[in-house]
């Protein structure tokens, strides 16, 4: 599984945030570290990543239709 790096602590913990009901093996997945689970309800402004060190959680850069990239934490 790919780390990613945290904007916020700068740790290489970052993992992928998966959203809907979990079933066993995203489970077994969170259980080790390798996801984050994000619950059942997904909106567009939900975050894509989550630091399992600090807890921040971020979404990707995007460019928009202006080609300005976008970046946003909670």
């Amino acid at each position: 599984m790919t780390k990613y790096i945290c904007p916020s602590c700068k740790a290489k913990a970052g993992v992928e945030i998966v959203y809907g009901y979990p079933v066993g093996k995203a489970l077994d997945m969170e259980q080790r570290g390798e996801i984050a689970l994000g619950g059942c309800c997904v909106s567009e402004i939900d975050p894509e990543r989550k630091c399992t060190v600090c807890g921040h959680e971020w979404h990707i850069r995007r460019r928009n239709s202006s080609g300005e990239v976008n970046i946003s934490s909670r």
